[in-house]
């Protein structure tokens, strides 16, 4: 009778170890096409970043070595898929290629990013963490099935620019490593729980109520940490505004819903005067705090959800305010100009007023069809350097 039981279990055990390899090279093409998307955009932006400095050749030679891993992965699925018989594989051999190839994968896309990362604006720098992060969030979709290959991926993408980041010896290196041991912890954590239930129903042939329920839960942890990955990627981490990138895609998806309408647009661009001299004077702790006093305030003043202030770079914010008139565009600037003057910020080095001032440069244009947003962003950015031509802590309008 034991020898019955102990028969049942080897088999049981034997079932549910060949779905968890199933499992994985099922579902490899589309992780490895999400994969290649993601560092193509990442190896894009490096490669621009790199060629204002002659090592755009870095970006190419990552690039080609990781395109051969991912041939190399390929190969391997291609293999798996010619097996006549699904059912009776050794499946820990095909379990330990499919790791070799997750973590060469996984080192590349860590070890590409540690090696960018000094070359790279704190823009992009930005950006490549997000991308990190959700790659490593994102591979729980698919390999949570597999709790040594998941940690295996977790740590080879994320280990090598956590250690970075803490020998950079700085205060932001030191707050994004802790971040990124932490989310190591959590990941590892969910994925713990996840592993335990999806195994479960596998070693049970997939209850179909068990697998639902189980798979609805998957489902909305993934979907609430790409929600949370999102808005990381959007949000400009001194000031809480939003980045570069969601002002130019807010501004992009403005004229494509809006096309034809011939509604008003009016774009507003700010820049804090003598914002260098400040920094030079109070020091740069100082200046960011100052930069999120700012912020803060401009973003008070929003009281509408299609409206959007964004910091562009360094002193320099932007408001888009759709459905909005030259005149109320006007109006509004002139609001957030008198609370801003109310505040009081005191700047010793600036040449207008012993208080801190902003310089604004503004313009509207309508949605039309043969209308371009890039011309609405020149004529903003064309106002700004009047403001600032004819001495700053002033309003100029370019229509």
């Amino acid at each position: 009778m034991s020898s019955s039981n102990e028969k049942h279990e080897i088999s049981s055990d034997r079932l549910q170890n060949q779905e968890v390899v199933n499992f994985l090279y099922e579902r490899s093409t589309i992780a490895m096409l999400i994969t290649l998307f993601i560092s193509s955009i990442a190896s894009t932006l490096a490669f621009i970043e790199l060629s204002i400095q002659g090592r755009e050749h870095w970006v190419l030679g990552w690039f080609v070595l990781f395109i051969l891993v991912l041939i190399g992965r390929y190969v391997l699925l291609r293999r798996f898929l010619l097996i006549q018989d699904k059912n009776d594989f050794p499946y820990w051999q095909w379990r330990n290629r499919f790791l070799m190839g997750i973590v060469a994968s996984g080192v590349m896309q860590g070890c590409g990013a540690v090696l960018l990362m000094p070359y790279v604006t704190s823009n992009v720098q930005f950006i490549l963490h997000s991308l990190l992060l959700g790659m490593a969030g994102g591979g729980i979709a698919y390999l949570s099935t597999s709790l040594r290959i998941y940690i295996a991926y977790l740590i080879s993408i994320m280990l090598p620019i956590t250690i970075w980041l803490f020998f950079r010896d700085t205060p932001d290196g030191y707050i994004l490593g802790s971040l990124y041991l932490f989310l190591m912890v959590a990941y590892s954590s969910g994925v713990k729980r996840m592993n335990r239930l999806i195994n479960e129903a596998l070693y049970y042939r997939f209850d179909n109520a068990m697998l639902v329920d189980d798979l609805q839960r998957l489902i909305l942890s993934i979907s609430n940490t790409n929600k949370a990955l999102e808005k990381i990627s959007i949000t400009d981490e001194l000031t809480g505004a939003s980045n570069y990138r969601a002002f130019r895609v807010g501004l992009e998806e403005i004229w494509r819903q809006n096309s034809g309408s011939n509604i008003q647009v009016a774009l507003v661009r700010l820049n804090i005067d003598y914002y260098h001299e400040y920094n030079a004077h109070y020091g740069s702790e100082d200046g960011d705090k100052n930069l999120y006093q700012v912020a803060q305030i401009l973003m008070s003043e929003i009281s509408h959800k299609d409206q959007l202030l964004a910091r562009l770079n360094g002193a320099e914010f932007a408001y888009i305010l759709p459905n909005t008139s030259t005149e109320n565009a006007r109006r509004f600037i002139k609001k957030v100009t008198k609370v801003l003057n109310a505040e009081k910020i005191e700047h010793a080095k600036s040449r207008v007023s012993p208080y801190l001032t902003i310089s604004v440069g503004m313009s509207c244009q309508l949605v039309t069809n043969q209308s371009s947003s890039s011309v609405l962003l020149a004529k903003a950015d064309a106002a700004l350097k009047v403001a600032k031509e004819k001495g700053r802590n002033r309003l100029e309008v370019i229509q």
